[in-house]
């Protein structure tokens, strides 16, 4: 499982660092091919370290915490919940939710579809909670954020680093969760470190490809490629 996992890590690092999504959503169904959801959801989670931190380093003078702290503070309160859930459920349901889960946020993004809110204190705590659920569960903590923060016409440089700084947050909340669940172990989890530098390293490489190269049309391919992965990963948990 080592090398695989290092490669599927690398490239969903590059795909993250290319267009600025995408880790989890091509890493997880990927891993869960040849491995227990179970055990790739901490290792994902780990390893997604290095690439947060990339992120909110390049870009911590635009954080404006104080508007986000509803749905960090919620976000953080569920992780744990998302986290009982992975150690609860048969590692059947939990692939299907992430088959159905990578499709849907897939499709979605492919729509370019967004509704109009105004920014809430009751809308960022809801928005949290689904968030932290979906990153103790999957991983998947973006796309409820994303969402709701694109439909409140969050600023551009405040969007990228508030947001970093949620992913990082959740992540920290999301690993010592994993122990407290039973999802994995300590040692576990120290040995899921050796796949930081392969993820640091894609993240490296997709920002230096974003430099020279349009993303947009790779960004609808990689959308495309996700949807068929999560249908074919949530028909291969149930048959």
């Amino acid at each position: 499982m080592l090398y695989p996992t290092l490669v599927i890590i690398c490239c969903a690092g590059i795909l993250q660092g290319f267009t600025g999504f995408g880790y989890s959503l091509l890493a997880l169904p990927l891993i869960c091919l040849f491995a227990p959801a179970g055990w790739a959801v901490p290792v994902i989670a780990v390893s997604s370290l290095a690439l947060n931190i990339m992120v909110l380093a390049s870009s911590w003078r635009n954080l404006r915490l104080r508007g986000f702290l509803p749905m960090a503070f919620s976000g953080m309160v569920f992780t744990p919940v998302g986290a009982w859930m992975l150690g609860s459920l048969h590692d059947t349901v939990v692939r299907v939710i992430i088959g159905i889960s990578v499709t849907s946020v897939s499709v979605l993004s492919l729509s370019k579809w967004a509704p109009h809110l105004k920014r809430t204190t009751l809308g960022m705590g809801l928005t949290g909670a689904l968030s932290g659920i979906f990153n103790g569960l999957t991983t998947f903590s973006g796309p409820p954020a994303v969402i709701y923060l694109t439909a409140t016409e969050t600023e551009k440089d405040s969007f990228r680093a508030n947001l970093s700084a949620f992913f990082l947050a959740l992540t920290l909340v999301a690993i010592p969760s994993f122990v407290g669940a039973g999802v994995t172990s300590a040692e576990n989890l120290v040995q899921a470190v050796i796949f930081l530098p392969a993820a640091a390293l894609g993240g490296t490489i997709g920002i230096l490809l974003a430099k020279k190269v349009d993303s947009s049309v790779f960004r609808k391919m990689a959308l495309i490629a996700l949807s068929i992965l999560g249908i074919a990963g949530a028909v291969q948990a149930l048959t």
